[in-house]
């Protein structure tokens, strides 16, 4: 049976808004027992690519290598919010304005790219720029938490590279290594 490769299309944050996120969510973790992400896994995805087989996972990476630099842009996250929304969430996620024109212009790019010279399917959602914080299996976040979260401060760093991330499932969450 063939090895089928998880992967997604990314840009990461650099070592210094690293550090400051992780600054921020070093107060805040203690204040929930919600599954939050490793500052190892903090990245904004592009397209997530699902199970792929060898072959096709070297076509996206031929496919992604001519955009793997880019006319360097300016990020900057300030916002929390939560998918479905922050009533019931699932995925509790960090967002902002500066930037997300670009980065929603980079993963059209990618989507197309990879349509045309890779056979992938274009995503259809509508793409919104964000960083996975927690993921949650109850829809409830204490009120001291939202309080909390409210004070998150602006992280930004100047975005001008992409990945090709594989992802590999593990007992103790997802690990992330990089293919592109």
């Amino acid at each position: 049976m063939q090895e089928l490769i998880r992967s997604f299309v990314a840009v990461k944050m650099s070592g210094q808004a690293a550090d400051e996120l992780e600054n921020f969510l070093s107060e805040v973790r203690p204040l929930s027992k919600i599954r939050w992400v490793r500052r190892s896994q903090f990245h904004i995805t592009l397209k997530f690519l699902g199970e792929n087989t060898r072959e096709v996972t070297d076509e996206v990476i031929d496919a992604l290598t001519p955009l793997k630099r880019f006319e360097p842009f300016t990020v900057e996250l300030s916002y929390i919010g939560a998918f479905p929304n922050l009533n019931a969430p699932k995925v509790l996620w960090l967002s902002g304005d500066k930037g997300a024109d670009e980065l929603g212009r980079l993963s059209k790019k990618v989507n197309d790219v990879l349509f045309e010279k890779a056979g992938l399917e274009r995503e259809r959602k509508k793409f919104q720029a964000h960083l996975t914080l927690a993921r949650l299996k109850d829809s409830y976040l204490p009120e001291n938490l939202i309080r909390k979260l409210g004070t998150v401060p602006k992280i930004s760093w100047t975005c001008g590279e992409l990945f090709l991330m594989k992802s590999s499932l593990e007992p103790s969450g997802a690990v992330y290594s990089e293919l592109l």
